[in-house]
This record gives C-alpha cells, sequence and structure tokens, in this order.
C-alpha cells in the first residue's frame, strides 16, 4: 500500500474507532467532517505556505450542559491514529504539540462558522471545548495500552495561539472508559445506566436540572472516577467507576464521595475498581467500613471488579 493510501487508511479507521467511543459517551449526534474557513489566515499558515484557507474538524458535538445552567457545549474533536507512540518524552511532547496547535487555530476560527451559529434551546451562553484522540493502533509491542498524559507535563506553547479547554484521550484512558462503561451496561442492563450529574455550583436552577442522563458531560472524560446512576427494579443506585487501583487510602476518599453526593435517593452504592479481588481486599473494606460512623449507610456499599475473570464474584 502506498504512503498516502496507507495513511489515509489509518485516517479511517481511527475515526471509526473514536465512532464507536463517542456512541458509547451517548455523543449519538455529532456532526463529522466540519470544514471551518479560516479567519486567521497568516498567523495560521503552515510552514512555507502562503496562508491558511481552512480548517478540518473531524466531529464536533453540541449539547445542553447538564453541569452548568443554560449553557451548551460545544466539543471540537480531532482523530489522531497512528502506529505507536514516540518513544521519548520529548517526541511525545513535540507530536502533541503539533496536534494542540491544529485543534487550538481550528477552534479559534470556529465561532465564525455556521454550524456554532446554530442554536440549542434553553441556551443563552456557550462554553467551547477541544477533544484530541490520540489513538495508537499497534498492537505488537507490549505498549498498546500505553498513557502518555503523564508525560505530557508542562511546555512552552505559542503566545499567538489562544485555545480554551483542551482533553486528551490516548489508549489508556480510551480503555479505561470503553471497559468501565460497558462493564456498566452488560451487568445492570444499558436501559438503567444514566450518567450521574453532580452538584457543581453551576447547575443550581432546581427546575430544570436534570440529575442523570445518556449523555456522558465533557468534564467526566478525563476524570479518574466515573459516576453513574443506576434504576433497576425500582431501586436506586450510584456506581462509581474508578481507574486506579484499589488502595484502602482510595477506597476511604470514595466512601467520603458516595456519602456527599447521593444524600439519601441511593438504595445502594457500588465501588468498582479495575483490579478488586474479593478474596484478598474483602478485610481491607470490612476494616475501612467500619470507620465511618453511619453504619446504615456503609452497609449499602459493595466494592467490585470492572474487569473481572471467572475468579471474580461480581
Amino acid at each position: 500500500m502506498a504512503g498516502g493510501e496507507k495513511a489515509k487508511s489509518s485516517g479511517e479507521y481511527g475515526e471509526k474507532i473514536v465512532k464507536n467511543l463517542l456512541e458509547i459517551f451517548g455523543w449519538k449526534d455529532c456532526i463529522s467532517g466540519v470544514t471551518v474557513p479560516c479567519v486567521h489566515q497568516d498567523t495560521h499558515k503552515k510552514q512555507n505556505a502562503d496562508k491558511s484557507e481552512k480548517h478540518g474538524i473531524d466531529y464536533v458535538f453540541k449539547y445542553k450542559s447538564p453541569l452548568r445552567d443554560t449553557t451548551r457545549h460545544d466539543v471540537l474533536i480531532s482523530v489522531k491514529c497512528r502506529n505507536g507512540y514516540p518513544k521519548t518524552e520529548d517526541g511525545i511532547k513535540s507530536k502533541f504539540k503539533e496536534f494542540l496547535m491544529d485543534i487550538a487555530f481550528a477552534s479559534e476560527c470556529y465561532p465564525c462558522c455556521e454550524i456554532a451559529k446554530r442554536k440549542i434551546p434553553g441556551t443563552n451562553k456557550r462554553v467551547c471545548s477541544s477533544l484530541i484522540f490520540w489513538i495508537d493502533r499497534n498492537r505488537d509491542d507490549g505498549r498498546e495500552n500505553e498513557s502518555v498524559v503523564d508525560k505530557i507535563g508542562d511546555f512552552y506553547f505559542r503566545e499567538e495561539c489562544h485555545y480554551d479547554t483542551v482533553a486528551l484521550i490516548d489508549n489508556n484512558r480510551a480503555q479505561f472508559l470503553y471497559t468501565a462503561i460497558n462493564f456498566a451496561k452488560a451487568k445492570y442492563g444499558e436501559e438503567n445506566c444514566k450518567f450521574f450529574y453532580i452538584n457543581t455550583g453551576l447547575n443550581n436552577a432546581n427546575l430544570n436540572r436534570k440529575y442523570s442522563g445518556s449523555v456522558i458531560p465533557f468534564e467526566y472524560l478525563n476524570s479518574d472516577v466515573l459516576p453513574m446512576a443506576i434504576n433497576q427494579n425500582n431501586q436506586n443506585k450510584l456506581l462509581l467507576l474508578v481507574k486506579d487501583k484499589f488502595c484502602k487510602e482510595y477506597l476511604r476518599r470514595l466512601i467520603g464521595l458516595a456519602q456527599e453526593i447521593t444524600s439519601d435517593w441511593a438504595a445502594n452504592i457500588i465501588i468498582a475498581f479495575p483490579d478488586f479481588h474479593q478474596f484478598d481486599h474483602e478485610e481491607t473494606v470490612v476494616s475501612c467500613k467500619a470507620e465511618f460512623a453511619d453504619s446504615s449507610f456503609t452497609d449499602k456499599i459493595t466494592v467490585v471488579t470492572y474487569n473481572p475473570d471467572f475468579r471474580d464474584e461480581v
């Protein structure tokens, strides 16, 4: 396969992967293949080019934010599918800066395009964010679920490039979201699973506030704890899907979080780790729960794994 054809094939493969993830996120109404006319042609031009004519955005997702009152959230999505991540931290930073500049320039010009001007009923404010999927398609080097986020750190970026919030989903983050959400839907029934919308202090309009829904908010994508509301057999349950490994201190903080956000609506609280094993960890769970004075609350708590094998009880 020629170089140009292979690059095109890789891009199409990456977009298929991301489209599947977006559907899992509840982002089913994404607009694909958006072209944004460039309104900063001199500052946005690429090296050796006379000027910048346009920007391509792989997907745009627009929704009414459940975390901010009367606010529409526009997410500009860039898909980068490559055969392996760079081997060094400098290489990772350099490549990410390239990706970031690409979506940052697009986001600067986005407000002037026709799609940005489309309104959503019930909103009078807008937040615009960017989301980069950096997918490694290589399965042969044992690094397919590697995280590159921690290796990026702080770096200098061009002062003339302005952008709002940018989130990065790499293989490691994508695998967590894919595995955890699919576990919840398979375990409790897709029709019973919603994303739980916490009180942010910005969503206080009680008459219109939604407490759960099928759309995952942009702000949750880089969180290491994903809250879901389960309604099963006329019982409300809070499910906390946790990215990090099981430990007592972390469990203690999560119990406190569950107590803070549930009030009295949840009949059960399930905390799901990737590596919890009942035989090895049950004594730790009992010890941790005993530290809380309200036993009527801790009695509601069950700890499980969302990544079980045949030895796990879930």
